[in-house]
Parts: structure tokens; C-alpha cells; sequence
């Protein structure tokens, strides 16, 4: 029994010590890896990701996920560029010249609105939750076709691009924002009433309703705030490479996913930290940096990427089978 208690820690911290591992193999084998600079520029990689973990962290703790969250992350940072924008070559942009003002507000609006959907069919009209996001990703890839014909939208207006290019001191800004989101978002998982709700609705939907929770409010709102992370970190990707293609975060949700497992957000719901899910987005990024700084040839980076992913679902595999068990054994003595 007790070692099945330790190795439920082990397992459910074991991204600290994997971090720590890498770490110490990159800082040994590749040049300048412990520098200041380094380190800045892989918080400042990781930003966009780390964003699009919270919101997937939130609807996971509710035992859902969200594969959409990669297409509104392209769509909200195309209309960005698209809506403040002159027509037609070289820019591509709509031509209705928004002002900052109206243009982030609107996609910001339209990440939270694209979530309400999602919560809504899912919750309401009974539909499984793989496959709805799995179609609001294709359907919003679709979209952002027909927007743009396809082109890439370019964008050189500072206030737009202020977000992805801005440094406060030597700190770049979207290191600011990653911060500040992981922070606010560990409070509300933490320390509110709504947090603990969720963890909840993840671990027992039947019970967390008849204690007074409303699941279905819950899932709903979870959703908007996936919406609402991937808009902004549309926002920032596009700001930061002040351009957006039909393409834009393509691929990523399997980042995120692999990220949010293995920093121990379980796909079953009901279990993990926040703060677990950053460290997950960090090793994804370190270990990138590092082989790059390896010079380690591409084709292979991308299948480590594959070879992580399988990791993250092992890891999962061994959380169910050790810290399920202990979860309830616990439960049940507190009853």
C-alpha cells in the first residue's frame, strides 16, 4: 500500500523530475544551454503553447478536450491581421482598416463565442466531444480558407504587434503574458469555489451534481475559456511573426495535448495542476531548443516529438492504475 502511495507522487509530479533531467543532458551536451538569453528564449517559444495548455487544462479537468483550440488559435490571429488591413497584394488584408480597438476586442469575442458552441453541443445536443471539436477544427481551417483565398496576411502596425515584439526590460512580453495567465489561472484552480467545481464535474459528474454543482454550466464555461486562450495566443503568434497563413498553428494541438499529460492533467478528468501543465509545455520546449542547439537533424526532432507524445500516453496509462486507486481508497475513508 505504501509503495503504491509513492509511486502515485512520483507519477504525479514526475514532469519536475523529467524537466530537471533534460535539463542537466542539454546543459552537458549542448554550448551556452545555461545562459540567461537561452533560457528567456525558450519561455518566450513556450508562450504561445503555454497558452493553449491552460485553456485545454481547464476543459480536461471536466474530462473533456478541446482539438479545436489550434484553429481558433489560426483564425482569431488571420482576422486580426485581415480586419486592420488594406485589400489585395501585398498585405491581403480586408480592407475595412479597424482600429486596435475594435479588432482584437472582436476576435477575442469570437474565441469565447466559437467555445459557446462547442460547450453548447456537447452539453445540450449530447454530442461526443472528440468528434465536435474534431469538426470545429476542420470547419474553422475551412474558414480561414475562404477569408483569405489562402493568401498570407501581413501585418506591420506596432500596436497590433506590440503583444508577440515588446520586451519589458530584457524580458519579452509574451513571457509576461504566460506568467501572468499561469498565475491567474492557478488561483482560479486553486483557491475559488468554480476551480474546485471543476475538478468535481471530472471526478464525478453524478456526484457533483447532487451536491449543488451545475456540470453542464461548468463545461459550457470551460470551453469559453479554451476559446478565449487559443484567440489570444492567435493573437500573439500572428504579432510575432507580424504575418498569418491559412496554415497558422497547425499540428499543434498534439503539443498541447502531449504538454498537459505529461505535466499530469489526466485525460480522465478530475486530476492534475495547472502549474504541472506549464512545466509539461517547458520540457516540450527545452527539448526542442536543445536539439536544435545539437544541430540534431530535423527528421529526427520530429520523431522524438512522436516518440514525447507516446511517453505522455504512457504516463497516463500508469496515473490511471496507480493514482486512481489511491484517489478513491481516500475518498472512501473520508466518508
Amino acid at each position: 500500500m505504501k509503495w503504491n502511495r509513492v509511486i502515485s507522487i512520483v507519477i504525479d509530479n514526475l514532469i519536475w523530475f523529467l524537466l530537471a533531467m533534460v535539463i542537466a543532458f542539454f546543459g552537458f551536451f549542448a554550448k551556452n544551454f545555461f545562459s540567461a538569453g537561452n533560457f528567456l528564449n525558450i519561455l518566450y517559444s513556450a508562450s504561445v503553447l503555454g497558452l493553449l495548455v491552460i485553456g485545454q487544462s481547464f476543459t480536461l479537468f471536466t474530462g473533456n478536450f478541446d482539438l479545436s483550440a489550434e484553429s481558433i488559435l489560426g483564425l482569431a490571429g488571420l482576422l486580426g491581421i485581415w480586419l486592420m488591413n488594406k485589400a489585395g497584394w501585398p498585405i491581403y488584408g480586408s480592407g475595412l482598416m479597424l482600429p486596435i480597438y475594435m479588432a482584437i476586442p472582436t476576435i477575442l469575442l469570437l474565441g469565447i463565442l466559437i467555445g459557446l458552441f462547442n460547450g453548447t453541443m456537447i452539453t445540450k445536443l449530447r454530442m461526443n466531444n472528440f468528434v465536435e471539436t474534431l469538426a470545429m477544427l476542420i470547419a474553422l481551417r475551412g474558414v480561414m480558407l475562404v477569408v483569405n483565398g489562402g493568401q498570407t496576411a501581413y501585418n506591420k502596425i506596432p500596436a497590433y504587434n506590440f503583444i508577440g515584439l515588446h520586451k519589458v526590460g530584457p524580458i519579452p512580453f509574451p513571457v509576461v503574458v504566460l506568467l501572468v495567465a499561469y498565475a491567474i489561472a492557478y488561483v482560479v484552480t486553486t483557491h475559488t469555489p468554480f476551480g474546485r467545481e471543476l475538478y468535481a464535474v471530472g471526478a464525478n459528474r453524478t456526484a457533483a451534481l447532487a451536491s449543488g454543482v451545475k456540470p453542464e454550466r461548468r463545461i459550457i464555461q470551460v470551453y469559453m475559456i479554451s476559446g478565449f486562450m487559443a484567440a489570444l495566443a492567435g493573437w500573439l503568434l500572428s504579432a510575432r511573426l507580424t504575418n498569418a497563413m491559412s496554415s497558422l498553428g497547425s499540428g499543434m494541438i498534439f503539443e498541447v495535448m502531449a504538454a498537459s499529460v505529461i505535466g499530469g492533467i489526466s485525460l480522465q478528468g478530475g486530476q492534475g495542476k495547472i502549474l504541472n501543465g506549464l512545466g509539461g509545455v517547458i520540457l516540450l520546449t527545452v527539448i526542442s531548443a536543445g536539439l536544435n542547439m545539437m544541430a540534431v537533424n530535423v527528421f529526427w526532432v520530429q520523431t522524438i516529438r512522436g516518440l514525447i507524445i507516446i511517453l505522455a500516453m504512457l504516463i497516463e496509462a500508469q496515473r490511471v492504475r496507480y493514482i486512481a486507486p489511491t484517489v478513491k481508497k481516500e475518498e472512501t475513508k473520508a466518508a
